[in-house]
């Protein structure tokens, strides 16, 4: 039984496209779905899925890590179910839902990378991703209980961006140094801040809009990220957001447009839609090739003079699909 992912020819409680999860289980996240599971009778869960022994995965990370503890240990699940849904939405959908979610995900993150971390000893220099995330998980079944219990039990491996994300929502519920115009009709927002921000932070400040355009002007110039959050990668069910539409189209405007594109500044670049997270910017188009799930990073990012309006214009064009006579 796959949790939270999907692969060929495997039955799966999962929130990831292609899912072969039974409609009365769906749920946004993959931990909803597996406390779902959990709630039934064994009969009522041989019914639905059958009978298996095994439970996998094939990525890590906190709501596949929640949904594997909810299959294996429903009863210790149910009683923290609050907690395990507040957190897994924490992870995947980088969104603030309070400091104890927030130091599960960072717990969960911080124990296959950080050098303080428990599991230390074991991360050997030349692990694979695979051995390394097999240990995390390893862990996490076997302490989850106590993390749920005292979430800020690891708070040494990842205090400072603890802090920082509290530093977001608090200017951002200040109105400090944050502007936000929105735009309902293409379910839209643009975020200007006038320092670095936490992904959590962005997201707080852009409400539930799917397609985000982060601003960092400065007195020369700006530079822009827009992103198309994960949630419209998902596969979700309390809440319809638009299809996601390729961004080439948007890009090839604003090369057209922008007086700096092209020259030693950079150019306007994007990634394949299919991603989880696909993005937009300007400057190095290298950037499109690396996969981003951290804090978004602009600073190293070229300027341009384009205008915010221009920009939003050539976003809102590609999102319409072209009309055929």
């Amino acid at each position: 039984m796959f949790v939270d992912g999907t692969e060929p020819g495997f039955r799966s409680l999962s929130h990831w496209p292609g899912n072969t999860t039974p409609p009365a289980l769906k749920d946004d996240l993959s931990t909803g779905i597996a406390l779902r599971f959990a709630r039934l009778s064994e009969a009522e869960q041989v019914r639905l899925l059958g009978t298996f022994e095994v439970v996998a995965n094939n990525h890590y990370d906190t709501d596949g890590a929640l949904s594997a503890f909810a299959v294996l240990h429903p009863q210790a699940a149910l009683a923290r179910q609050e907690l395990l849904l507040a957190a897994a939405a924490t992870g995947d959908f980088s969104t603030w839902n309070g400091p104890q979610a927030l130091a599960i995900e960072l717990s969960v993150d911080a124990l296959t990378e950080h050098p303080g971390s428990p599991l230390a000893s074991r991360l050997a220099p030349g692990l694979t991703d695979g051995q390394r995330w097999a240990l995390g998980y390893e862990w996490l079944l076997a302490h989850l209980p106590e993390l749920l219990a005292d979430p800020f039990t690891l708070r040494p491996l990842w205090a400072d961006q603890h802090a920082a994300v509290l530093a977001d929502v608090a200017r951002i519920e200040a109105g400090s140094g944050i502007s936000v115009r929105d735009v309902p009709e293409d379910d839209l927002v643009l975020v200007s801040s006038d320092r670095p921000i936490t992904s959590i932070g962005l997201h707080l400040a852009a409400g539930g809009r799917s397609r985000v355009l982060l601003l960092r002007p400065s007195r020369t110039g700006f530079r822009y990220r827009f992103f198309l959050r994960v949630e419209s990668w998902f596969e979700l069910v309390t809440r319809k957001v638009p299809a996601r539409m390729p961004l080439e189209p948007a890009v090839a405007a604003l090369q057209r447009t922008d007086p700096a594109a092209g020259d030693t500044s950079g150019q306007w670049w994007c990634t394949d839609i299919q991603r989880p997270i696909a993005e937009l910017g300007f400057g190095d188009p290298q950037r499109a090739k690396v996969v981003h799930f951290g804090d978004p990073d602009l600073e190293q990012d070229a300027e341009t003079r384009l205008p915010p309006s221009a920009v939003i214009e050539a976003l809102r064009r590609a999102f319409r699909p072209p009309v055929h006579g």
